[in-house]
């Protein structure tokens, strides 16, 4: 009987690792192996271990009761294509009957964790399925898979652009080696989805990554950052000594990325999807212990099994031509790795929600002017929400701590927002630099950043300018330190120290071959940097200038951070009103809750509610939305869209379950003579803090404080929450929720009023107490602002102690004193 393996990829419970099973079939002298799935996602790298270890791969193709497989490449081409076009009967290759093969599962001694993968996987185990004796004899030629990827043709003029003088030698540089290396094609084919794109008018970033920095994609339109503006290095994006393509990734807005990839099918005929794979990871490791009862060691081996396929988020493969490759659905079966290892170019085309976001804000509003300082002033601040790349928590304490004037600082408060350099405190470092004159190295090629290393195109300026190294032998250097490749940086740094030696003192070589080992692994990539950092600011514009429209767009597109929303609107000052079932005209600093905020209530929805009113009554409502849903109207009655025409809520909840006891459980459908009879309901209003609970039930967040005319005399709460900053508020709180009399939350406390320290486990004093920020270090006066009655912040300058009254910092380093008296 012949021996076929059942790969992982089949989904069917196998965990036959291609790895060890090859390395199993070596242990037994075996001189083939027969990958039989029921599909093909594993073939490129079945094939390619199978070479590697000197064994025979056969790839065949279980269909109903036959395994046809192929002998040779041409005939695994035509496997290919009856799988997709599933149609198996007239395909003329040899099969082999079912019940003449043996498929194997898994390999001796791992039946139990066979069995424990299948039930994960909700598949039934087969009775026999252990690969112990291998028999595939089959007479199969070697399989010679590869790219038969045709991309689009660019014309002969092309190239051909108009440029100025200061552009000419640039781009003649990098016209030359585009055409030296072979990818005029490559790039002609990002051109034209650009090109596809901005026709169907659908938002395309300025850049990404390393490409940023060719002048070619800036004059093509590809990007729209000018590197010379920016001094940004083409040879991070392509040197003389790079083999492969370099990538040129597109971000586009997300809502309308299918459209696009649509239309780019119908142009270049032949557009396909990549298939990424979901794999066994630690946490799905001990939910499957804990459920059989088993320690996680002995399931190890079940580690990075793949569990489920999905689709590539960014990549897709296009053509003029048709391709030799498994394909269901306009998916191919194959990985990224797989697809670029047969030679395969991808494009990548990621959609961001952010950029949906800027689309809809430029339509209303136009384009961004190139600087405007209080859009500056509101990233210095920490009130990011909805920021590009500076939305978390700690991208508020770093904008904080940095305080960026213009685009270019910005893109460092970008390439320090990350775990590396945080970690390596270079955020403080910098701040030091910028506020404090402490420079690390005096050097021109750091003069941008205060003579901090953070960009990695540094390390090749470096090189490059001081050292002598070419542009190949840079970004290899570059690679080196960051990866830690200690034979190659070796190699390199001698060279880079010897030529350093020859221009600089022995001290200042030292200096920067420190600076560059100790700091390299966390530099960024500046074209990239500089491009996004573009991004940040176009959205702190419409931010700043035209909050509400911000932040009703942000809530339309993602409303993942809407408690985040309110308390930053709160903090700049916002009066938040709750959702209201008639439409209202706000006022300059007032901002109403939109009806979708409301689950089962989108945007279609919201206009039809306010088309049919408006509304006097929650009667005259509910006999004008006769189809809305029973548990939309309690929604809306629990957040208190009928607080204008009702005093009770609980009242209203009350006539919402007479109203459904005669009719279907499912819809409002009531004739108007139920509201003939007047019902009296004796119900007096609920208590505020019922009103925050009803809230939070709904929209997760409350706005009704559960006490009236509540002082606070420290910090608001909204602004510590909103920067994400340890600051003092004064509360009251009752029936399990707290007010500072501006904002309202969720707390676990007696009703009292506090004093509560706001960090990751809130501190509660009880009563009103002072309080002094004691800074350990102050970089300038805008690191403290203007605060409350009971207030303050001390200081030393030149060995003198300064307290400044009514005020609170806008740093992070400090201590907090309570002091006596109040």
């Amino acid at each position: 009987m012949i021996t076929a393996i059942i790969s992982p990829y089949s989904f069917k419970g196998s965990i036959l690792k291609l790895n060890d099973t090859i390395n199993y079939a070596k242990e037994i002298k075996a001189k083939s192996l027969f990958l039989c799935d029921e599909n093909f996602h594993a073939t490129v790298a079945f094939i390619e271990l199978c070479k590697k270890n000197k064994i025979k791969p056969i790839v065949g193709y279980r269909y109903k009761d036959k395994v046809f497989y192929a002998k040779n490449t041409n005939e695994l081409y035509q496997l290919f294509e009856a799988y997709n076009s599933n149609n198996f009967e007239n395909l003329n290759l040899e099969y082999i009957p079912s019940e003449e093969i043996y498929f194997a599962y898994y390999l001796p001694n791992q039946r139990y964790l066979y069995e424990i993968f299948s039930e994960f996987l909700e598949v039934k185990p087969v009775e026999k399925g252990v690969l112990k004796k291998i028999y595939c004899d089959l007479d199969v030629d070697e399989y010679k898979l590869s790219s038969n990827q045709t991309l689009p043709k660019a014309p002969e003029n092309f190239l051909d652009l108009k440029v100025s003088n200061d552009e000419y030698e640039r781009l003649k540089k990098e016209i030359q080696l585009v055409k030296e290396k072979d990818f005029v094609d490559y790039i002609y084919t990002i051109y034209e989805i650009v090109r596809t794109a901005e026709n169907l008018k659908i938002k395309v970033g300025p850049g990404r990554g390393s490409a940023v920095g060719s002048l070619l994609a800036y004059k093509l339109g590809i990007t729209k950052i000018n590197p010379l503006k920016f001094d940004l290095m083409f040879e991070r994006f392509l040197n003389p000594g790079r083999k492969d393509l370099p990538d040129i990734d597109l971000d586009i807005e997300d809502e309308r990325r299918k459209e696009l990839i649509e239309h780019l099918r119908r142009k270049f005929k032949f557009v396909y999807h990549i298939s990424t794979f979901s794999n066994v990871g630690k946490k799905t490791l001990k939910k499957l212990a804990a459920q059989f009862k088993i320690s996680s060691q002995k399931l190890e081996y079940l580690l990075n099994l793949p569990t489920h396929k999905s689709i590539h988020a960014a990549g897709i493969i296009i053509s003029t031509e048709k391709i030799n490759v498994p394909v269901k659905e306009n998916v191919i079966e194959w990985d990224m790795n797989s697809l670029q290892k047969l030679g395969y170019i991808k494009f990548d085309i990621l959609g961001l929600r952010t950029l949906t976001i800027l689309s809809e804000l430029e339509k209303k509003f136009g384009n961004v002017p190139e600087h405007d300082k209080k859009s500056y002033n509101l990233i210095s601040k920490g009130y990011t929400t909805g920021i590009f790349q500076l939305d978390s928590f700690i991208g508020k304490r770093v904008s904080r701590l940095i305080k960026p004037d213009n685009i270019n600082e910005l893109s460092i408060v970008l390439s320090l927002n990350r775990p590396g350099p945080l970690n390596a405190s270079i955020d403080k470092q910098y701040a030091e630099a910028k506020w404090k004159n402490k420079k690390i190295l005096e050097l021109d090629q750091l003069r941008e950043t205060k003579g901090v290393l953070i960009y990695q195109e540094q390390i090749m300026k470096i090189a490059m300018e001081l050292a002598n190294l070419s542009a190949e032998e840079s970004d290899l250097l570059r690679k080196a330190v960051a990866k830690k490749d200690k034979n190659l940086m070796e190699k390199l740094m001698n060279k880079f120290e010897k030529e350093l030696s020859k221009k600089l003192s022995d001290n200042t070589v030292k200096e920067i071959i420190d600076v560059i080992k100790e700091f390299s692994e966390y530099a960024f990539n500046k074209s990239h940097a500089v491009a996004y950092a573009h991004i940040t600011y176009y959205l702190s514009y419409f931010k700043t200038n035209f909050p509400k429209e911000f932040y009703k767009t942000l809530l339309k597109f993602d409303t993942s951070k809407k408690e985040n929303v309110i308390f930053e609107l709160q903090a700049l000052g916002f009066n938040i009103r709750l959702p209201n079932i008639n439409r209202i005209n706000e006022k300059e600093k007032e901002f109403v809750i939109p009806l979708t905020l409301i689950s089962g209530i989108n945007e279609k929805i919201e206009i039809q509610i306010f088309q049919n009113g408006p509304y006097e009554s929650f009667e005259s409502f509910v006999e004008k939305n006769p189809e809305l849903n029973f548990s939309i109207v309690e929604s809306l009655i629990k957040v208190g869209a009928f607080d204008d025409l009702a005093d009770s809520r609980r009242k209203l909840l009350e006539k919402l379950k007479e109203i459904r006891s005669g009719v279907n459980s499912q819809l409002l459908k009531i004739s108007s003579k139920l509201f003939g009879k007047k019902i009296e309901y004796n119900y007096k209003p609920e208590q505020l803090w019922e009103r925050c609970d009803m809230e939070h039930s709904i929209l997760g967040f409350s706005i009704t404080k559960p006490v009236k005319d509540f002082k606070n005399y420290l910090s608001p709460y909204a602004i510590a929450f909103s920067r994400n900053q340890k600051l003092a508020t004064h509360i009251i709180t009752k029936g399990g929720y707290a007010t500072d009399g501006i904002s309202t939350f969720k707390i676990n406390a007696p009703d009292n009023t506090y004093t509560i320290i706001n960090e990751r486990k809130p501190k509660l004093i009880n009563g009103l107490k002072k309080i002094n920020y004691i800074l350990n270090y102050i970089y300038s006066h805008k690191d403290i602002e203007k605060g409350n009655l009971y207030e303050s912040v001390t200081f030393k300058r030149n060995g003198k102690k300064i307290k400044i009254l009514k005020s609170r910092p806008l740093i992070d380093d400090y201590d907090i004193i309570i002091e006596e008296g109040t």
